[in-house]
């Protein structure tokens, strides 16, 4: 169909006017809080420069240049009415913004493609490359404009500092936020994938905004009383923002986490202007850049945790069949067995594996052996009780740890999970899928490995008598159900 062909050619215009347009959007949120023709408290239209040219390298420098012409030559008739708008002047500063941020942001994408970087690695590597790169920009910028006669060499030395400091700080504190919005408008297939940082738990809504609020009225009680007492000391207030601002950071995601990022520095700005402490911009900006890299630093320790209970589930866990791993399953068998030793209870270890599964891979494939494996393990797992151990030993060999259980007993619980699995109707080659079963009573001092040698060896018993069965030894005999 030719709508398939167009598809993506038309989703990258898209894409391409996406950016133009939120550029420009964000050029005119920070021209209402500029304090000069050419310097803002805060200049988000560079941290979507540095967010898409990340994301999508040479492919966004196209939207990016052009968003940077347009308002450049706006620029130029709104300073300089009595001129005519001079469209090579205003190339300058749009090819200097543009390269600047473009090789910063290759720079940082080479590093995470490569995958030269772990996350700390990549955060520490966007805080050293945002900062030169709008140190670049910054330069290039005011040079550009003197070369093209905008500027004096006067103005140029008192209006660098104040660019580098308004680009630097929406970049640390916008990017983060406009990266996972790109990404997701892309269709998550960044490279970097900081989307999937998440807490293990993810908390309630109402608690986020309980924390966010926090931090809201940090920021709105220091502005204010440094309106009013107007004193260099009072504006260190808000470095007490710290904290509301890392409690939000270590429980939520990173996507609560960016969001309430762009909102405190979004009312860090729009305070400095309403509330007339410009004056203290250095301190407040200084503020954000702090709270921005304290915050990016931050989300690693819902990384490292989300980490850490991977790596204790994957110990525990059988990735396979979501079941215990043969470690969790002895380790905690051996629990059960010392305690059921100490109050005199009986306890039955069941050994099984399923009847001739090697055919089941050979002729079906392994993929195929694999669902029939987890298939098996979900069902007898909804059948057993609270208090009973189920783990993988290896393959399809599995193993039931039954607590305060004998023989007898047992034997009747096993026969209904055999019954249950031939219930299943899996069939290869006209054959049902079946399984036998080995069950031993422990006996006194009996460690966990005597026992699941001694299982296992029924188990090879009800292999020899025909399969699809079970054997059981009681702690003092032999009986077959």
């Amino acid at each position: 169909m030719p709508v398939t062909v167009i598809a993506p050619n038309v989703r990258a215009l898209l894409l391409q006017l996406t950016i133009i347009l939120t550029w420009i959007l964000l050029y005119e949120a920070a021209d209402i809080l500029a304090y000069s023709p050419h310097a803002s408290l805060w200049y988000p239209s560079a941290a979507l420069s540095f967010a898409a040219l990340t994301l999508f390298g040479w492919r966004a420098l196209p939207a990016i240049f052009i968003a940077c012409v347009l308002i450049s030559l706006r620029h130029i008739e709104l300073y300089h009415p009595a001129d005519s708008v001079p469209y090579l002047q205003a190339l300058y500063p749009s090819l200097a913004h543009s390269l600047s941020y473009l090789c910063g942001a290759l720079g940082l994408r080479t590093l995470v493609i490569r995958q030269h970087l772990r996350y700390t690695g990549i955060v520490v590597s966007f805080l050293i490359l945002a900062a030169v790169a709008a140190l670049a920009a910054a330069l290039s910028g005011v040079w550009s404009l003197q070369w093209a006669g905008l500027l004096s060499d006067s103005e140029r030395s008192a209006i660098w500092l104040g660019w580098w400091l308004g680009d630097l700080v929406a970049i640390l504190s916008l990017t983060p936020l406009l990266f996972l919005l790109l990404d997701k408008l892309n269709g998550a297939q960044s490279v970097v994938r900081i989307g999937r940082l998440v807490p293990a738990i993810p908390g309630k809504w109402r608690d986020y905004a309980f924390k966010l609020s926090l931090a809201l009225i940090a920021i709105c009680c220091s502005m204010l009383l440094a309106q009013q007492i107007r004193q260099l000391e009072i504006t260190f207030l808000i470095f007490f923002l710290i904290l509301p601002a890392m409690w939000l950071v270590y429980t939520e995601s990173v996507w609560r986490s960016f969001s309430g990022l762009a909102l405190i520095s979004l009312a860090i700005v729009v305070l400095m202007r309403l509330l007339q402490v410009t004056d203290y911009a250095a301190v407040y900006q200084f503020t954000i850049s702090m709270i921005s890299a304290s915050m990016l630093y931050g989300t690693a320790v819902p990384l490292l945790h989300a980490t850490n209970q991977q790596l204790k589930q994957s110990l525990t866990i059988d990735p396979l069949t979501g079941i215990l791993s043969r470690q969790a399953f002895i380790e905690q068998a051996e629990l059960v067995m010392g305690r059921a030793g100490r109050r005199n209870t009986k306890l039955c270890l069941t050994v099984l594996d399923l009847d001739h599964f090697k055919r089941v891979n050979d002729v079906l494939g392994h993929q195929v052996g694999d669902q029939v494996l987890q298939q098996v393990c979900r069902k007898l797992q909804n059948q057993l009780r609270q208090q009973d151990l189920f783990g993988r030993f290896g393959g399809d060999e599995l193993m039931l740890l039954l607590p305060e259980t004998n023989a007898k007993e047992a034997a009747l619980l096993c026969e209904r999970l055999r019954q249950s699995i031939e219930k299943l109707q899996i069939k290869v080659m006209d054959q049902q899928v079946t399984a036998s079963f080995g069950i031993c009573e422990q006996q006194p001092d009996e460690s966990f490995n005597q026992l699941f040698a001694r299982a296992d060896k029924t188990l090879l018993q009800a292999k020899q008598r025909g399969r699809n069965r079970i054997e059981v030894i009681a702690a003092d005999d032999l009986a077959t159900f």
